[in-house]
């Protein structure tokens, strides 16, 4: 009896012996985290095999060897946070074993890599192209999600943490960005029972703009018969152009015009293609900055649309040499309120005529002027507005040429003793009106005996200092006036001693 009770002990000792000599399971890793605090890895696993005590941590070396990093004791004891990884310069690959009591180590568990997000991203750019390495193998995985904090570095303000759901499928991102902005990101790997692994963090500063906050157009001005100028504010100091749009009709179809430059503290273009006396412009103005990106900025403060204006426009009822009629439209596309006023111009010099009322007809008398007179409306801001500017624009012209009127003697009787008509001289009324002058005068056989540019010059009857023979001669006049125009008189004059 007590030979077979020692049989049976014996027996249970080895079988004892027989288990402790099996090798534990490989353990599983669950997940692996980049701690960023201390920017050190965290790994996690379960274990399944009992009388484990401990675990040997692996990692995987640049050569592709696998170097034991720390040894783990405690069965219970399936956390563990490196204290010499770099996840934020690469990506971090790890395993465990498991160890029994008896010296028994497992397989080394199925390795997990860290995810090393990582960016591209050039100045000017308005989105951050985020790639990473995919984790298929995290336990339960159920996708990506990436996790952004935006700072606006001007004004400090942090904005709330932004989550944007990946698929598992993929491995990189556009993320959209703002201009002077600093972005910390992230992603984590989720998994429905809870797991939650995350990569390295990423900093970033975009590109450092001074962003537009409105647009005006500070003036519409005729500045020629068919040419407007077109001006335009802003408040960024970092912008390149203005682009500007313009529609021939009202709320219609806006089709690009081009540039505007610029100038000292204003962007400025013209455009050459308008009849301003007969049609109405309108102009929208959009900046665009040092990065090529355009802004749809409608209005300035509280007000309307001051991204859109149009010209001043006098149209004419009638035009003759005695009296111009016209009849004035509105400009309301200043900061503050403003006046009109109509103003005669004649051979470019201006004159005040009177204060002018939106949609009202006047009539100007020229008479008494000569050359080009034209009328035309300014109208100016009353005071100076919000940004401490006071603008002013002028409508088209409304113009006629009245052509120098000429007395020119039939004949004239130089030294005869009677001391009177002794030169022939052409006198002008309306001078002032005169560019050039050029005055020629023939003899019988077609030859130029005497030639002048001075209004104020007359022929006492001469030939290179000699008495001129008693006759007829030809004298031709070429006068170009009112800017632009011509006139031509020719004729005979009798020379009598």
């Amino acid at each position: 009896m007590q030979i077979l009770k020692n049989l049976i002990l014996t027996l249970s000792l080895l079988s004892a012996l027989v288990s402790y000599a099996q090798e534990p399971d490989a353990p599983v890793i669950t997940f692996l985290s980049v701690d960023h605090s201390t920017q050190e890895v965290e790994i996690n696993w379960v274990n399944s095999t009992p009388n484990v005590v401990g675990y040997v941590i692996y990692f995987e070396d640049i050569s592709g060897l696998w170097i034991p990093l720390d040894t783990v004791i405690g069965i219970a004891n399936t956390t563990y946070l490196t204290s010499n990884a770099s996840p934020q310069q690469k990506k971090e690959t790890f395993s465990v074993v498991a160890i029994d009591a008896m010296g028994n180590s497992s397989l080394r568990s199925e390795s997990h890599s860290t995810v090393f997000l990582k960016f591209d991203y050039q100045n000017c750019d308005t989105s951050l192209m985020l790639i990473w390495n995919s984790y298929l193998n995290m336990f339960a995985m159920d996708g990506y999600q990436l996790k952004a904090i935006r700072e606006d570095i001007k004004s400090g303000t942090v904005f709330p943490e932004q989550t944007i759901a990946i698929s598992s499928d993929d491995t990189s991102f556009s993320f959209s960005i703002e201009y002077s902005s600093k972005y910390t990101l992230w992603l984590e790997t989720i998994s429905p029972v809870g797991y939650l692994s995350k990569s390295n963090f990423l900093e970033t500063i975009t590109t450092d703009i001074d962003i537009p906050q409105y647009s005006y157009i500070n003036r519409v001005s005729v500045v020629g018969e068919n040419s407007i100028e077109v001006s335009v504010l802003s408040d960024s100091d970092d912008l390149s152009h203005v682009n500007i749009y313009k529609s021939n009709l009202e709320n219609g179809f806006q089709f690009y015009l081009g540039r505007a430059n610029p100038v000292y503290d204003e962007y400025i273009t013209v455009d050459p293609l308008v009849l301003p006396e007969r049609n109405v412009y309108y102009y929208q103005a959009k900046p665009v900055d040092v990065c090529g990106k355009e802004y749809d900025l409608p209005q300035y403060l509280t007000l309307t649309d001051t991204s859109y204006a149009y010209n001043l426009k006098l149209s004419p009822l009638s035009v003759t040499k005695e009296s111009i009629s016209v009849e004035s439209a509105k400009y309301d596309n200043f900061l503050s309120n403003s006046h009109l006023e109509l103003w005669k111009e004649v051979n470019g010099e201006q004159s005040y005529l009177r204060d002018a009322y939106p949609n009202s007809s006047y009539d100007v008398s020229i008479m008494s002027d000569i050359g080009k007179v034209c009328v035309y409306l300014i109208s100016t801001e009353n005071i100076l507005n919000s940004i401490n500017r006071k603008d002013t624009v002028l409508s088209n012209k409304v113009c006629i040429s009245k052509s120098p009127l000429l007395f020119i003697p039939k004949a004239f009787t130089p030294r005869n003793q009677d001391m009177k008509n002794d030169k022939w001289q052409v006198l002008v009324y309306g001078e002032s009106a005169i560019q050039n002058f050029n005055l020629k005068i023939y003899n019988r056989y077609c030859k130029a005996i005497f030639e002048t540019n001075s209004i104020d010059e007359a022929w006492d009857g001469t030939i290179n200092n000699s008495l001129a023979p008693d006759g007829v001669y030809i004298y031709n006049i070429q006068i170009d006036y009112a800017q632009g125009q011509q006139l031509l008189e020719s004729g005979s004059i009798m020379l009598l001693r």
